[in-house]
Formats: structure tokens, C-alpha cells, sequence
């Protein structure tokens, strides 16, 4: 199976361990991760996917994307389209979708990438957290400002690279070591242990690492959401066929009404 897939993030709580600890978790929903093409090697054996994520009305797509789903089978666009590499032996097929059970498992050690959230035009203490400068001592309004940016005659410009104010946030941000806490099949739901970047309903892709960090979670204090089993429909009972019980003349005739 692929080692990545991309969700959305929701909210952010509060798990409880076992021991008493306290972690920050953030809440994914990684449903409708759709397989809607393939590249193929020499051997026809599928080393990439290109997977599309989220929903969107086909009509609204372009024509060639639109053809493209079409062909896989989709009756539905998507808003976000990414090449993920494909695993050994790998089973999907374009027109398929991935379900978070068969890609992350409780335990799992996983990096996650966003896009962090837009600051606008900020200042240095906020950008890159300066200290600022003393607020008395006859200083009026130079509390927040920058200071000194460069030096004398030599070498006599401001060197590149500088930190000053500027365009904050809105830039691609990995986290790594998250643990997966908690998985929902019925609503494809992800807790991992700690804060990812980006806003809320923003767009993030899970990679797995291959590594494994058991962590007890005492489900009770950390009020975990009850996984609701499908119920099978119980088979109806067939019919019994009636007996017909035939009388005899004899039995008839002796008989009173």
C-alpha cells in the first residue's frame, strides 16, 4: 500500500495517557482520497499514483481533468491533485478509493506538510521574534522597531538575507514525529499527537516513515468518539409450510358438527 495520503485538518484537543500525561492532539478527516490514474514501468507494474483529494462539482473541472476522471470511473471532481509513489506489489487501481484503515495504523510514526497560516506584512518582533527595545529611558516610539541593520563605510550595504519586516507566513511547513493516536473507520478520522501547520479545513498530506511508537492512551479520560460497528440485517426467517391434515370417510362420517 502507498505511504501517503492527504487530509483535512479540523480541530485540535487533548488525549490523556495512561500515566498521567497530557498531549495536544489535531483531529484529520482523510476521506475521499481517489486512485485516478497510474504510470506504469516497462514491466506494466505501477511505480506512481496520481491521487485526487476532496470533492468538487465534475462539471466545474477542465475538460482535460474532467476526461480523465471520467475515464476512471468518477462521477465526482476533485479540488487537489498530487503524484504519490507506489509500494511493493502495490494492488490499487485508478478508480479506486483509500481508505485511511488501509494506509495508517495506531502506532504509526508520521510527518505531515501544510501550509502555514497568512500573517500578511508583520513586523520583526512578531516575524522573527525579536526582543524589541526598552520601553522607558526616553524612548517614545522605537519599543517595536528593528535597530540597527547594518554597519560603517565597510562594508557599506545592508547584507542579504537580513531580518527585518516583511511577508509573514504562507509558506511549506513539515512536521516530523507525530504519532497516530487514534483511528475512526466509519468517519475517517485521524487523531495524531501534537500541532500540524495551517488553518482550520486546510489541506495537509501524511507520510508514514516506517517507524512504530506504541503510546497507552487512557481512552475514558481522553474521551474518545465510539467507533459505531455496522449492524447486519439478520436473515428472515422462511416461511413454515402449513400441514394439511386429509380426513378419511370413515373419520368424516363419525365426526359431529
Amino acid at each position: 500500500m502507498i505511504a501517503q495520503m492527504f487530509a483535512t485538518k479540523q480541530k485540535m484537543t487533548q488525549a490523556w495517557t495512561k500515566s498521567g500525561k497530557r498531549l495536544a492532539v489535531t483531529c484529520v478527516s482523510a476521506d475521499h482520497n481517489a486512485v485516478v490514474s497510474q504510470m506504469l514501468d516497462a514491466e506494466q507494474k505501477p511505480t506512481s499514483f496520481e491521487i485526487g483529494y476532496g470533492t468538487k462539482k465534475l462539471k466545474n473541472m477542465t475538460k482535460p481533468l474532467r476526461s480523465k476522471l471520467e475515464k476512471s470511473g468518477f462521477s465526482f471532481g476533485v479540488k487537489y491533485l498530487s503524484q504519490v509513489k507506489a509500494g511493493i506489489d502495490e494492488a490499487l487501481k485508478p478508480g479506486e478509493v483509500i481508505k485511511v484503515q488501509d494506509v495508517l495504523q495506531v502506532g504509526d510514526v508520521v510527518k505531515v506538510q501544510g501550509t502555514t497560516k497568512g500573517r500578511g506584512f508583520a513586523g520583526a518582533m512578531k516575524r522573527h521574534n525579536f526582543k524589541g527595545g526598552p520601553k522607558t529611558h526616553g524612548q517614545s516610539d522605537r519599543a517595536r522597531a528593528v535597530g540597527a541593520i547594518g554597519q560603517r563605510t565597510t562594508p557599506g550595504r545592508v547584507f542579504k538575507g537580513k531580518k527585518m519586516p516583511g511577508h509573514y507566513g504562507v509558506d511549506t511547513q513539515t512536521v516530523i514525529g507525530l504519532v497516530v493516536l487514534h483511528i475512526d473507520p466509519s468517519t475517517q478520522q485521524v487523531w495524531l499527537s501534537g500541532p500540524i501547520p495551517g488553518s482550520i479545513n486546510s489541506t495537509v498530506r501524511i507520510s508514514k516513515t516506517g517507524q512504530q511508537k506504541m503510546i497507552e492512551i487512557d481512552e475514558k479520560a481522553s474521551n474518545f468518539p465510539t467507533i459505531v460497528q455496522p449492524v447486519e440485517a439478520a436473515p428472515e426467517a422462511e416461511a413454515q409450510p402449513t400441514e394439511v391434515v386429509e380426513l378419511t370417510p370413515a373419520v368424516a362420517e363419525g365426526a359431529t358438527v
